[in-house]
């Protein structure tokens, strides 16, 4: 454990970046690998440097999902048919309400449980519980038959649901978003492309509070930090996040997600043997 916060070099910046950009969105947990990587340098960065970090990686999203959220903005200001700027499936409009949907729940766990949640951010038992946790929810994925249904209003709770306990340390967002529709019986590619436009709410949203709540301590902090290792830092975040989108969403439509879960159990049982 760390005596203090500190500040990050532009290397530090590089390796969190890395970590941010590969973890994010692949189900294995960015906040536990950041956990890790911190507790391994004797390092914990200021919460503001974990929001761009998060920006970064937020970019690769709306750069892969740009003629998405370009439908869901037609939509809204569309006068006469709303969803037929919208997107492939479902139209602008819809995709927008299931999105709205599915953020409630999210925003609802956030709040009620976000302290708790947080102070189990660098214990190593909850470290390690999480990516169990996280691994038996993905193998489980492996058993299902593939689905073919539409998303719907339920579907979207759900799966909100499950965005909303990833705050807890080192459960996976997309492990747990994405098995939650794979267990609804969702078809795939749909369920990815829901589940990354639902991350843009939630990230924000936590971006924004993260923001608002940082301590007198971690503001006086952000001084000593150079431009280039916030840049650098976003940088790579973005470029490493927007190729392990696109390796993610070809493993979910091949049905190879669950492959994941091997590398989360064995991380997870590391986590407990070597921190405890």
């Amino acid at each position: 454990m760390y005596s203090s916060l500190a500040a990050v070099d532009i290397f530090q910046s590089i390796m969190l970046g890395i970590v941010q950009g590969l973890t994010e969105w692949l189900p294995i947990s960015s906040s536990g690998h950041l956990a890790l990587v911190q507790l391994a340098m004797d390092l914990q960065v200021p919460v503001f440097f974990d929001v761009i970090l998060h920006i970064g990686t937020l970019a690769g999203v709306f750069a892969i999902y740009r003629r998405d959220l370009a439908g869901i903005a037609r939509s809204i200001f569309a006068s006469k048919n709303p969803g037929a700027a919208g997107l492939k499936y479902p139209q602008g409009r819809r995709m927008l309400l299931l999105i709205i949907v599915g953020t409630v729940p999210t925003g609802i766990i956030g709040i009620v449980f976000r302290s708790f949640f947080e102070s189990s951010f660098y214990d190593p038992v909850s470290i390690a519980t999480g990516f169990v946790i996280t691994g038996a929810l993905v193998l489980i994925t492996g058993f299902l038959k593939q689905g073919h249904k539409n998303l719907n209003s339920l579907d979207a709770v759900l799966i909100g649901v499950g965005q909303g306990i990833s705050i807890f340390s080192s459960i996976s967002r997309s492990g747990a978003t994405l098995s939650a529709g794979l267990f609804r019986g969702v078809e795939r590619e749909q369920l990815v492309r829901y589940s990354f436009l639902l991350s843009i709410p939630a990230i924000l949203g936590a971006t924004i509070v993260d923001t608002l709540t940082m301590e007198e301590e971690e503001k006086v902090l952000l001084s000593s930090i150079g431009i280039e290792s916030y840049v650098a830092g976003a940088l790579v975040s973005a470029v490493v996040g927007y190729v392990s989108i696109r390796a993610l969403i070809k493993l979910v439509i091949k049905g190879k997600f669950y492959l994941f879960a091997f590398y989360c159990f064995a991380i997870g049982v590391a986590t407990l043997f070597l921190l405890q």
